[in-house]
């Protein structure tokens, strides 16, 4: 048995209910369970409960055995002490409150459908990576609509976390914009240098010098640390000049730079190193005047697709890496590449800028955009598609790997409502 269950049987009251008494014998009656408390104090906060006859108003707490009231501590912490009523599937041991009052118990282990247990138990027993597979084909297709929708939203909230440090407190969107630009240019490998590089380069001293590119590369390489070494190609002697003069004018505003080792080359295919993504970083920045204005003000899906097939400058024409040559070959962002920039950059920045100004048109936009970009192909995708899924847009895509990575994986059925609809059938 798992707490978890409990609250779940607790919640939709999915027991029997007739002659329910407490462990004393008291007769009890639920008017309301209370709404579920996820933070520190008992689990259903605002409860309504009679006990013969009298109106008792508080908190439900839920156990396992009622002896893990005492073990959990609670008897010594005072957010308990407005809890009217004890649910647990064992009572092992009678319990009080700190004045000697007995707390009102209840006992499940007799009251809920068997049939119940055994349905939960296979989903959280499941070898499956998707635990309701078995199910998939009972559950209506406006049950997984619903939990799609609202796993998607919860991914965009998610990712769009980490800009907020870049926008309250200085409400700089600027700033924000370019965050989530860089921590999606890292893609996997190389999101978290990316990130850093934001946070020590930042955007107000791009803009200075957006229009020249050359300059670009000089701030961009130098912070991130790649610079520090000395060479034997002009191209990177020059940058380095140029990063230097930079470095010296700027000293105030731009923060300690990156050591080089920070960044992940192993097991990328050439085209991904980090550095050829700086490259193709500084062509984006000249490209776009202001990321934020670009990318959530006027938004144009097909124009920032168009524009982000940016070519790096020469020297990387036949480079990967400074001072080692390699056979000339044309580098520009790709199709996918480009689908998976846009779809990790654009729709949080838009679900972020939505929650902050309370316009819930953004939102929509940002909806809007992911059902406009095919749909990623990944692993995840294909156990969906497997079980009879049709994944044809990013929202599809993306509302699944939400929803295996945050509800599948951790076998969180009873917080969704998949999960629930089977349980209920």
């Amino acid at each position: 048995m798992k707490e978890d269950f409990l609250h779940y049987v607790w919640r939709y009251q999915k027991f029997n209910k007739i002659d329910l008494e407490t462990t004393d014998g008291g007769l009890v009656k639920t008017i309301k369970t209370g709404f579920a408390h996820h933070n520190s104090g008992p689990d259903f906060q605002h409860a309504k409960i009679l006990v013969d006859e009298m109106e008792w108003n508080g908190a439900v707490e839920i156990h396992i055995k009622s002896s893990d009231w005492n073990r959990h501590h609670h008897h010594h912490d005072p957010n308990y002490e407005n809890v009217v009523l004890h649910v647990v599937w064992q009572n092992d041991k009678p319990i009080q409150h700190p004045d000697g009052s007995k707390i009102p118990t209840i006992e499940l282990k007799d009251r809920v459908d068997y049939t119940l247990i055994e349905k939960f138990e296979k989903l959280q027993n499941s070898q499956d990576e998707i635990p309701c597979a078995g199910h998939w084909f009972e559950v209506s297709d406006l049950h997984k609509s619903e939990m799609l929708e609202k796993v998607l939203v919860e991914r965009l909230h998610r990712k769009s976390e980490k800009a907020k440090t870049h926008f309250f407190g200085t409400q700089n969107w600027d700033q924000a914009s370019y965050f989530m630009l860089l921590s999606a240019m890292g893609f996997k490998v190389n999101q978290h240098p990316f990130e850093h590089l934001a946070e020590i380069l930042p955007y107000s001293l791009i803009k200075k010098y957006r229009a020249n590119v050359f300059q670009l590369e000089a701030l961009l390489f130098g912070c991130s640390g790649f610079l520090n070494s000395s060479f034997e190609d002009s191209y990177p002697n020059q940058l380095k000049k140029e990063w230097e003069f930079l470095k010296h004018k700027h000293q105030a505003t731009l923060g300690s730079p990156m050591n080089v080792h920070e960044w992940r080359f192993l097991r990328l295919r050439p085209a991904n190193f980090p550095t050829i993504r700086l490259a193709e970083l500084a062509q984006i920045l000249y490209i776009f005047p202001s990321i934020f204005d670009s990318f959530v003000i006027d938004l144009n899906l097909k124009s920032i697709q168009k524009r982000m097939k940016v070519k790096v400058s020469d020297y990387w024409l036949n480079h990967y890496q400074f001072d080692k040559e390699s056979k000339f070959r044309k580098k520009q962002l790709g199709e996918n590449s480009i689908k998976t920039l846009i779809i990790n950059c654009l729709p949080p920045l838009l679900a972020l800028y939505a929650n902050s100004v309370g316009e819930e048109k953004y939102m929509d936009k940002a909806i809007q955009l992911l059902n406009g970009i095919k749909a990623e192909k990944n692993y995840i995708t294909k156990k969906f598609s497997d079980l009879g899924e049709e994944i044809t847009s990013a929202f599809d895509s993306q509302a699944m790997i939400q929803l295996h990575n945050d509800y599948c994986q951790p076998k969180k059925c009873l917080d969704c409502s998949i999960g629930l609809s089977i349980l209920k059938a």
